[in-house]
This record gives structure tokens, sequence and C-alpha cells, in this order.
């Protein structure tokens, strides 16, 4: 109950709540479930990572996230921490959109690519273009992202 009450969410490990937190101390306050991605909550910070990574000609994955959102909260801990995930993603530039607040950023930051809502990951091209038919809506397991990623990868 004590782990539950602290935002545990998961019955077997219920204490492991502490040790995330103990781990994130250690590290100086990094959060390993978001190491990697940039988490933005403002569509100027969008525009101006976008436009860096486009500048760059890098691919972008752009993660629709909340706090609320259960399968984001899976899709967080079975992929995105997967090694040949994070292996896969070597170079590509992560972007987290954060739309956990109910306010005017997030409904643009979710109307600027038509997405209902999290979890929708979104590919974006080194020209700076969605690849549109690659988009991921819904939870996915690691295989299936790594599968939709190395269709994109090939198709351009």
């Amino acid at each position: 109950m004590l782990g539950a009450a602290d935002g545990a969410d998961d019955p077997w490990q219920p204490l492991q709540v502490y040790a995330a937190r103990a781990d994130s101390e250690l590290t100086g306050g990094s959060d390993a479930a978001h190491a990697g991605f940039i988490t933005l909550n403002e569509p100027a910070m969008l525009d101006r990572q976008l436009a860096a990574a486009k500048a760059q000609g890098r691919w972008v994955l752009v993660e629709y996230y909340a706090d609320w959102c259960v399968s984001c909260l899976v899709m967080e801990k079975q992929v995105f921490r997967d090694e040949r995930v994070i292996a896969a993603l070597a170079g590509v530039h992560l972007l987290r959109l954060d739309v956990t607040a109910n306010n005017a950023a997030s409904r643009e930051l979710l109307s600027r690519y038509q997405v209902p809502g999290p979890p929708s990951l979104l590919w974006i091209g080194p020209d700076g273009e969605e690849r549109r038919g690659r988009r991921i809506t819904g939870e996915v397991g690691a295989e299936a992202f790594l599968q939709q990623w190395a269709d994109t990868r090939e198709r351009g």
C-alpha cells in the first residue's frame, strides 16, 4: 500500500518507486526513463528543435506523452528502455511532447499534426517532413516499434 500511495504502478514490485527515486538522486536528478528525449511543452520550443534537426539533416522521433497516459508509461518501460531500441535510435533527435496539461499549448501541439492524443509517435525525416504513413498511434511493443523504424528508414 505504501508504494501504491506514492505512485508505484507495478504490483509485483511496489517499492520500486523508491529505488527509481534513489537512482535519480544519485545521477544528479536525471530520469533514466526520459534519457535521450528532450521534453517540450510549448509549440515554439518544438519549432526550434525541428529546425535544428533539419539543419543537421537528422531524423526526428516525436513522441506525444502525458503523465496520465497508462500506455505511455508502459511504452516508456517496455520500449524506450529496451537496449535494442536505444541502439536503433542512436543519432535520432528524440522529442517528447508533454501534453499532460489541458491548456492552449497542449491543444496546439496536438493539432499541429492532427494527433488525437498520446501515445502517438511521428517520424520526421531529415528534410523536415513527417512520414505520415509511418505514424504509430497507440501502444506498441519493442518488436513492432523496431520494425516500424526499420521500414521508415528503408523508405526514407
